[in-house]
């Protein structure tokens, strides 16, 4: 996004420069409105989409910045590359556009005997749900855990320990497909994974993680460290940013709609102990 900031008298190139990142962050923001509402009126999403959206302004992060300074002797001028990501009540967060509401729908038996689950509507934006049967594992339990779209996604399903290291559970080295299916509930391990996640020392709070959107996502380097896993390297920060590394180009040359994609962040936190 493009920010400027046109030059007066009573402004420095200091307050020329802040105004025009900010600049930059709101056109950001009414482009990722933009995008929300054409998609609200194509799919004909209920009308809780719109209120919400009238009421969140959204957080901007800069992804990428470049500053060209001082152009034509009547402007600052700033270009951003630029997330808008809106916080929902359930803990997730969307880039791009708010949460539609949420419907019950019964799960697998093996959640069903534990608590019951609230999983994405149908219609609306792009929603993923994470879960487990329960929230607290004794020592040599095997976990489960279960993923479910309201949409197509490609997604990253990482287990985060509570002493921060990283393991990927899906895409893994016998389920290699990042795709996912709207409306399918995935179970994890499954049938054709060679692991279980049976817990043992340490404990303490682990942290299923998913990371979706409804484009491909980026690469990250990860370690195979046997049974069809792998492991990340660095922290849960550093993750998310080389996760969203995603590629959005236009449907046609020329095309004027927002370079805008989804991207749906969940998280299920998970007590062991002895």
């Amino acid at each position: 996004m493009d920010g400027y900031s046109y030059i007066s008298e009573e402004k420095t190139v200091s307050e020329l420069r802040s105004a025009a990142l900010n600049n930059a962050k709101q056109q950001a923001l009414t482009n990722a409105k933009t995008y929300i509402r054409s998609k609200t009126e194509v799919e004909s999403f209920v009308l809780k989409s719109d209120e919400v959206l009238i009421n969140a302004e959204g957080t901007v992060t800069i992804l990428e910045q470049k500053d060209y300074g001082i152009q034509d002797n009547s402007r600052y001028h700033i270009w951003v590359k630029a997330e808008v990501e809106y916080m929902l009540g359930d803990g997730g967060s969307i880039v791009g556009k708010p949460s539609a509401g949420a419907s019950s729908a019964p799960v697998s038996s093996a959640a069903d005997k534990t608590q019951k689950i609230t999983l994405p509507s149908a219609v609306g934006p792009l929603t993923v749900k994470i879960w487990s049967p329960k929230k607290e594992y004794k020592e040599g339990e095997k976990i489960e855990v279960f993923v479910q779209g309201n949409h197509d996604f490609y997604a990253k399903i990482v287990d985060i320990s509570g002493q921060g290291e990283i393991v990927q559970l899906l895409p893994n080295g016998y389920r290699t497909s990042a795709f996912f299916q709207g409306g399918r509930t995935y179970k994890i391990p499954d049938q054709e994974d060679k692991f279980n996640l049976t817990v043992s020392p340490p404990f303490g709070k682990d942290k299923i993680v998913v990371y979706a959107s409804e484009v491909p996502l980026g690469q990250v380097a990860m370690t195979n460290i046997g049974q069809g896993l792998s492991a990340y390297a660095g922290d849960q920060k550093t993750l998310a940013v080389s996760t969203r590394g995603i590629a959005v180009t236009a449907k046609e040359s020329g095309s004027k709609e927002p370079p805008v994609a989804d991207f749906y962040e969940a998280s299920y936190e998970i007590q062991t102990s002895k």
